[in-house]
């Protein structure tokens, strides 16, 4: 008789929540009599409130190393063309609407930034064949922008807008007088813990691998400060050399490969006479 055994499903290595906050109770003694606490309790209501004031805090540090975790990337398809011909016009794109120079238009007649968005990375644009939920029908590459920190230029509207800059919340461009698609890179931000149907917030996990020693130390430092703990400082300190340890381990390696290739075969200083060495 055969034995079916059910195919495992493959979970995310994210710590949960709730062990963080195990973690940051031992930290301040406020697990001697239970691990779940005697004040930092999951059910108080201030508990809920210094965990999301920590994990915001956290991802604030990590963010502003470049932390891979905080980028992402979005396409947004069918955008407006500009409503003004004059080169003074500019376009806006924010959380809330597209201006075009002259109209507002909001969602669902276009699409606008992600609600997790801080602030665009680089962005690309291609003439738009209108709005694709899906990316299956434009066949067109994405043409680098520019950015622009000290304001855009004014040129006459073309068939591209060529640059970008950010600006009161919002990325403001030329305008185009065909419809756009943006490819933008951006660094966002991770969601609060909330309880989400029958899962309650401590039990969501924590979506960085490995964080629970520095998200800890940011929670026993919330924890602390109010009551004049002496150790909030230390707390915070170790907080963030935990976290430059995250992006060490995870990020930098990657950033710091080099491609290996083979020496030239041309002539010169790295090769010569026909690849076979002894260049001239």
């Amino acid at each position: 008789m055969s034995i079916l055994i059910p195919t495992p499903v493959p979970n995310s290595p994210y710590p949960l929540l709730d062990d963080v906050l195990n973690l940051a109770r031992v930290r301040v003694n406020d697990a001697i009599q239970s691990i779940g606490g005697d004040t930092l309790t999951d059910d108080q209501p201030f508990t809920q409130v210094m965990a999301n004031g920590a994990w915001l805090k956290m991802q604030q540090f990590m963010a502003n190393m470049g932390y891979s975790r905080n980028r992402q990337r979005v396409v947004l398809t069918g955008m407006p063309i500009v409503g003004s011909q004059d080169p003074a016009s500019e376009t806006v794109l924010n959380w809330e609407y597209f201006y075009d120079g002259v109209s507002y238009f909001i969602p669902p007649n276009t699409p606008v930034l992600p609600q997790d968005f801080i602030a665009p990375m680089r962005m690309g644009e291609r003439q738009s064949v209108g709005y694709q939920p899906v990316l299956t029908q434009g066949s067109a590459a994405f043409m680098p922008m520019q950015l622009s920190p000290d304001g855009n230029p004014n040129f006459r509207k073309t068939t591209r807008n060529g640059w970008f800059d950010w600006r009161g919340d919002g990325i403001v461009m030329p305008g185009s007088i065909v419809q756009m698609d943006f490819e933008i890179y951006y660094a966002a931000y991770m969601q609060d813990f909330i309880t989400v149907g029958e899962t309650q917030w401590w039990q969501q996990p924590v979506p960085i691998m490995r964080s629970q020693s520095a998200l800890a130390n940011y929670i026993a430092a919330e924890f602390s400060g109010p009551r004049g703990d002496l150790d909030q400082k230390s707390f915070l300190a170790m907080a963030e050399q935990e976290c430059r340890l995250i992006f060490n381990t995870s990020d930098v390696p990657l950033r710091q490969r080099n491609n290996v290739s083979r020496r030239s075969y041309s002539a010169g200083s790295r090769g010569g006479n026909y690849g076979w060495g002894g260049g001239y």
